[in-house]
C-alpha cells in the first residue's frame, strides 16, 4: 500500500468511526464490531486500485450502509451517548487535574486504546456512576481486583494520553502496513476463512518473531485494542496464533520475505541442475515401466506416455515429504521442538523489495494433487484426483491449457456409471444415463468405440497405490538423499534464519523445494513435456491424463 493510501486510514479516521458507530447504536462490542467492518472495506476499496474522486464521502457512504444493514439484522438503538451529558464520553468531570475540556478528542482516542477489562471499568466508573461495590457484584469479582483494574486503568488511560499529547508536537511517522500472502497444504479451509482482513494478517505479521501482548500490538500497528482483541480470540481457535504464555501470543507459521524465496529458489534450481534431478528421476521412473504396468488395474493398457503424469506427481511425493523428508527429520531434526501437528501447513510472503527488483519468473505448471472425495453406496469410499493443478502448461514453444473445471467431470452423479460403463461397455442406457454419458463424452471421460463405451482415465485400488508408494520409496531413497542433503545445507544460511526452531519442520515441509509455482512437480512435469516424455492431448477439454480415480 503506498503512502497515499495509508495517509487516508489515519488514528482520526478510525477512532471518529468507532465513536460513530458507538453513537448510534451505544454497545461498545457491537460498535467495535461494525466499525472493523467499514475499516476493513474501505482498505479493501484502496487496496483494489479502483480510482477514487471522493474518498471520504465514499469512506461515509460506507459507514451509512453497514449501519443500515446492522439496524436490519440487530434489535433497535440503545440509548444514546447524547444522554450521557454534554462531553462524549463523560470525562470532563472526575478524571483528574491534568485533563482538560479541550482534550477530549485526545482523551476518547486513548480510551479507544485500552483493552477491554481496563475500558469496562472506566465506563463503568465514570459514566455510569457504579461505585466499586457495585462493579464488582456486577462483574462477580472481588472488590479488591475492582479497585486494582481501575487503578490500572486510570494509569495506562493516563500513559496513552500522554503519549497522544506528545505526537501532536511533533509530525507523526506513518507505519507501513504489511500485507502477505499465504499458501497453504491440507485441510486449511478454517485458517483461511479465519485470516480474512488486512487487521487479521498485521496481527500474524506483527507476531511472527517473538510474542506479544494485545497492548504492544495496538502501540505497534497504531490501532485501538477493541479493533484487535476479536481478531486474536479468531485467530487462536484457527491454529493459526497461539498464547506461547498468559496474554502473550506468537504466529504459528512462518511468514517469509519474497526475496529470500526467490534466492532460494535460485539455488533449488542450480542444485537440480548440477545433480542431474530430473533426468536421473527419469530413468528411474521409466525403468519401472513394466513393473508398474503389470499389476492389475483398469488402465494397464493405456499408452506409457499418458499414464505417466499421474505417476510423477504421485512418485514425487514419496521422493520429497516421505524419503526426503524423514531423512532431514533424522539427521538434522533431532532435540528440535515439535510442532508438526495440525493437518495443514501453510507459510505466508511478503514483498520487501522494490517493485521493479521483484519480478518473478512465470512457471506453467501448478503443484500436484487436487481432489474430490465422496461415498457411492455400491463401491464405497471414492476419491477422484487431477494429480495436476494445472491450469496452463507449455508444449512446443506455445502455451496450452486444461480446463479449470477438470475435477468436476466425475462426481458423485455419474461415477457409480462411469465404473459400471469400463466393465460393461454395451451397457443399455436409460434416458437420464445417456444425458451423463454425454456429458462423459464432451469432457473426454469416455470415449465411443465399435466395442462401445471406452473410459480414459483409470481405477487404481488404493491398496495398489499403498504397494507402489513403499516402492516408490526404496528406489528413490538415494536420489532423494543426495538432493535434500545439499538442498539443506545450501538453504541454511537463506531460508533456516527466518524459520522459528519451533516450526522448523512444520515450515520446511512448505518450502523446500520453495513455493507452488515452482516445486519439484513443475521441474519435473515441464521437463517430461519438454522431452515429449508424457502426451497431452490437443484442446482445452480433450485431455484426462494425470487424472485417476481411486478406490476401495
Amino acid at each position: 500500500m503506498n503512502a497515499a493510501v495509508e495517509n487516508l486510514i489515519t488514528d482520526d479516521l478510525m477512532e471518529k468511526t468507532f465513536l460513530f458507530c458507538w453513537k448510534k447504536i451505544s454497545d461498545k462490542e457491537e460498535a467495535q464490531d461494525l466499525a472493523q467492518e467499514i475499516i476493513v472495506d474501505a482498505l479493501l476499496i484502496l487496496r483494489s486500485g479502483k480510482k477514487i474522486e471522493n474518498f471520504y464521502g465514499l469512506f461515509w457512504q460506507i459507514a451509512h450502509n453497514k449501519l443500515i444493514d446492522f439496524y436490519r439484522k440487530k434489535r433497535p438503538v440503545k440509548i444514546s451517548l447524547d444522554d450521557m451529558g454534554n462531553s462524549l464520553l463523560g470525562f470532563d468531570k472526575s478524571l483528574g487535574d491534568y485533563i482538560k475540556q479541550e482534550e477530549l478528542d485526545l482523551l476518547s482516542k486513548s480510551m479507544t486504546k485500552l483493552a477491554n477489562i481496563h475500558r469496562d471499568i472506566l465506563v463503568r466508573f465514570y459514566i455510569k456512576n457504579q461505585s466499586v461495590k457495585e462493579i464488582a457484584a456486577a462483574l462477580k469479582l472481588p472488590t479488591g481486583t475492582v479497585t486494582s483494574r481501575l487503578s490500572d486503568a486510570r494509569k495506562n488511560l493516563k500513559e496513552n494520553f500522554e503519549t497522544m499529547e506528545n505526537r501532536k508536537e511533533k509530525p507523526e511517522k506513518k507505519k507501513s502496513i504489511i500485507d502477505f500472502e499465504l499458501e497453504f497444504y491440507g485441510d486449511a479451509n478454517q485458517a483461511w476463512m479465519a485470516i480474512s482482513s488486512l487487521i487479521d494478517r498485521q496481527i500474524l505479521f506483527a507476531c511472527r518473531e517473538k510474542s506479544q501482548t494485545v497492548s504492544q500490538l495496538a502501540s505497534q500497528l497504531d490501532l485501538p485494542q477493541l479493533f484487535l482483541e476479536d481478531s486474536i480470540t479468531k485467530l487462536v481457535r484457527a491454529n493459526v496464533l497461539f498464547e506461547e504464555k498468559k496474554g502473550k501470543y506468537l504466529t504459528d507459521f512462518t511468514i517469509f520475505p519474497k526475496s529470500v524465496r526467490r534466492k532460494a529458489e535460485e539455488i533449488d534450481r542450480q542444485i537440480c541442475r548440477d545433480l542431474k534431478i530430473a533426468e536421473r528421476y527419469f530413468e528411474i521412473l521409466n525403468d519401472m515401466k513394466a513393473e508398474l504396468l503389470k499389476e492389475e488395474f483398469y488402465g494397464n493398457d493405456f499408452d506409457w506416455e499418458y499414464l505417466l503424469p499421474y505417476f510423477i506427481i504421485r512418485s514425487d511425493r514419496e521422493f520429497g515429504k516421505k524419503t526426503g523428508g524423514d531423512y532431514l527429520r533424522e539427521k538434522y531434526g533431532k532435540g528440535l521442538t515439535d510442532r508438526f501437528w495440525r493437518n495443514f501447513y501453510l507459510s505466508g510472503w511478503y514483498e520487501d523489495e522494490p517493485e521493479s527488483l521483484s519480478k518473478e519468473e512465470t512457471s506453467l505448471i501448478g503443484p500436484g494433487y487436487n481432489f474430490n472425495v465422496y461415498t457411492i453406496p455400491e463401491y464405497g469410499h471414492i476419491e477422484f484426483h487431477n494429480t495436476i493443478n494445472t491450469m496452463h502448461y507449455e508444449k512446443d514453444g506455445h502455451e496450452c491449457e486444461l480446463d479449470l473445471d477438470r475435477l468436476d467431470w466425475l462426481n458423485s452423479g455419474n461415477t457409480g456409471l462411469y465404473l459400471e460403463l469400463i466393465k460393461n461397455p454395451k451397457k443399455t442406457l436409460s434416458e437420464k444415463e445417456e444425458m451423463l454419458v454425454a456429458d462423459m463424452l464432451k469432457n473426454g471421460v469416455l470415449k465411443k468405440t465399435k466395442v462401445g463405451y471406452k473410459g480414459t482415465i483409470p481405477v487404481i485400488s488404493f491398496a495398489q497405490v499403498d504397494k507402489w508408494c513403499k516402492i516408490w520409496q526404496e528406489k528413490f531413497k538415494e536420489l532423494s538423499i543426495e538432493y535434500y542433503d545439499a538442498l539443506y545445507k545450501a538453504q541454511e544460511k537463506i531460508v533456516l534464519p527466518y524459520i522459528r526452531k519451533d516450526l522448523l519442520w512444520a515450515s520446511f515441509w512448505h518450502v523446500i523445494p520453495l513455493g507452488n509455482k515452482k516445486n519439484l512437480d513443475s521441474m519435473l512435469m515441464q521437463y517430461a513435456i519438454d522431452n515429449k516424455l508424457v502426451r497431452f492431448a490437443e484442446g482445452k477439454n480433450a485431455s484426462c491424463t494425470a487424472m485417476v480415480l481411486l478406490c476401495e
